[in-house]
């Protein structure tokens, strides 16, 4: 079975993640997109995002590893919403306080190219219903 093309987006963009090539990570983005840094921090906009990305490397000390399992991809237009399983590994960093699998909600939007870029960025997923009560 082919891979969605939202499924080839996700899988480039974790590469750059593990690659720590922040720039081109930032283009997966849409220029108004919203990253869940954390359960209490969301960033906005690409330039916020690339730096987000910098400080999450840091604190994983450099060594972080991301990739996704199994994917629900749901379309309406110009639009998708994914359900993820999203799998963080950072050797150099054993013990976080936050979680290393995670039930990921991302949003992405078709551009006018017909390119799909990610709006929304919630790694963290239905976890934040969890968060200040």
């Amino acid at each position: 079975m082919e891979k969605h093309a939202i499924e080839m987006e996700i899988e480039a963009a974790d590469q750059a993640i593990n690659a720590q090539q922040f720039e081109s990570l930032a283009e997966y983005y849409t220029d108004d997109a919203a990253l869940v840094v954390t359960p209490d921090t969301i960033v906005k906009g690409r330039e916020k995002i690339k730096e987000a990305h910098k400080r999450i490397s840091e604190y994983f000390n450099g060594s972080l590893t991301v990739s996704q399992g199994n994917q629900v991809i749901i379309e309406a237009g110009d639009t998708a919403l994914v359900l993820s399983k999203t799998f963080l590994d950072a050797p150099d960093k054993p013990e976080s306080e936050y979680s290393k699998q995670r039930d990921a909600v991302y949003v992405y939007k078709k551009d006018l190219a017909g390119k799909w870029r990610c709006i929304i960025d919630n790694s963290y997923g239905a976890e934040l219903l969890n968060q200040n009560g």
